[in-house]
């Protein structure tokens, strides 16, 4: 990975901490996701209809990953609904790097150097410390938050490694994501007035202008990390470099929503960045 696509990555992990704070502020968290993903659609409307259609290799995958999406939100709303933001983030995306290293080598044969492996592992390592506070995983509405947060890292593996190998499929990564985007907001959108009818429209409303600029973040942070896999960045490195996000969701967690933790996650902070620089030696 060259220095520019790194830094592109870092920047998609600020933007993407964002966006899901503002989710977990939110009052009504379906509503804003519905907002957040239809303000992909309508942004990528424009490059769906410049740029050629995804190829028919790349159709399965894009098909694959928006059916993730969908259940990733499922699964997200449900962890904030449970959890804290500074618990349930940093379990959620540490679990990701592994999942996808592990994958990566399964499906796309990208078997890790030695130090890319270490620099995985000590990036995991340090995301894994910041959920593993005294007293143990907790009862009753943590547990839930915790294990829906384990889904949700699940569901970003999966998704990271279909959008990786799609991405490579298609002559324009922005026709991927483009579609990606639009079949996500539709998926979302369906699933939401389903379970919610006449009440959604009000609903997403309410809180209409953070939701858009929530989305319009999101679009950007994923499109960022779409283009890294497909312009030569390893997936298991990308995947690991962008859950650097879980230190400026800690910093959030602690600092404005007053949190509990914060020696604990400077430590993790630290061990993060020194994982990053060794994938990079």
């Amino acid at each position: 990975m060259t220095l520019t696509l790194a830094a592109a990555v870092l920047f998609a992990a600020l933007l993407h901490a964002l966006w899901n704070s503002f989710v977990k502020l939110g009052a009504d968290r379906l509503a804003n996701v519905v907002v957040i993903a239809a303000t992909g659609a309508l942004l990528s409307l424009p490059v769906a209809l410049w740029v050629p259609l995804p190829s028919a290799t790349a159709l399965p995958l894009l098909a694959g990953s928006v059916m993730t999406h969908v259940v990733y939100y499922y699964c997200l709303i449900n962890a904030y609904r449970f959890g804290d933001l500074s618990r349930v983030y940093p379990l959620a995306r540490g679990l990701a790097p592994p999942l996808v290293a592990i994958s990566a080598a399964l499906v796309a044969g990208e078997a890790p150097t030695l130090h890319e492996a270490l620099g995985v592992a000590l990036v995991s390592i340090g995301i894994a410390s910041l959920v593993l506070a005294p007293g143990g995983v907790g009862g009753g509405d943590a547990r839930r938050g915790l294990g829906f947060a384990l889904a949700t890292g699940a569901m970003i593996a999966t998704y990271t490694v279909l959008d990786g190998l799609g991405g490579r499929r298609v002559a324009n990564p922005l026709s991927y994501i483009a579609w990606l985007n639009i079949g996500e907001a539709v998926g979302l959108l369906a699933v939401a007035a389903w379970r919610r009818g006449a009440a959604l429209g009000p609903a997403m409303r309410a809180d209409l202008r953070r939701a858009v600029i929530a989305g319009v973040m999101a679009t950007v942070a994923y499109a960022i990390v779409i283009a890294a896999m497909s312009r030569g960045g390893a997936m298991a490195q990308v995947s690991a470099l962008r859950e650097t996000s879980v230190v400026i969701a800690a910093l959030i967690g602690t600092l404005l929503l007053g949190e509990p933790g914060r020696a604990r996650r400077v430590t993790a902070a630290v061990i993060v960045a020194a994982g990053a620089a060794v994938m990079h030696l």
